[in-house]
């Protein structure tokens, strides 16, 4: 009977996690403590893969409702004199951009090139510190940043 306790706690946690993302919202829902779902995740072998399936599903939420603001949009209440009087859809284009990048990463990945440089754009310049050479040179900047 306990056993059978147990396994609905945890089903409860998972379906409540995979609606609200949270840990702590879903053990909340669930009526579990949050250190449960830690210790589930240490001693069950079957629970993480349940739990990476609940967390996909709520990542796929996060997914639609950000599809759905970009797409279709929000209505937002319009005011004139402090009466509403109508309402105007309102749109994304933010996150209709993440969601480009993270369909098509090929085709919106920013284009941007970073070039690193040494001193007076040479080389840059490596070395091999001994241990006593490392810290005889964090002894140095911390000295510097004390001062």
């Amino acid at each position: 009977m306990a056993d059978k306790t147990l396994q609905h706690k945890k089903k409860a946690f998972l379906a409540a996690f995979a609606e609200v993302g949270n840990i702590t919202r879903a053990a909340e829902l669930a009526g579990i403590s949050r250190q449960a779902h830690y210790e589930w995740m240490k001693e069950d072998p079957d629970y993480p893969d349940l739990f990476k399936q609940a967390d996909q599903q709520a990542c796929d939420r996060l997914e639609q409702e950000a599809r759905r603001r970009a797409v279709h949009g929000v209505g937002k209440p319009v005011f004139y004199r402090g009466e509403e009087c109508g309402v105007v859809q309102e749109y994304s284009d933010t996150l209709l951009i993440f969601l480009l990048k993270g369909a098509l990463p090929e085709k919106y990945k920013e284009r941007g090139v970073t070039e690193l440089t040494g001193k007076d754009g040479g080389p840059i310049e490596t070395a091999t510190l001994t241990p006593e050479e490392r810290q005889a040179r964090i002894n140095e900047l911390i000295a510097k940043r004390g001062s």
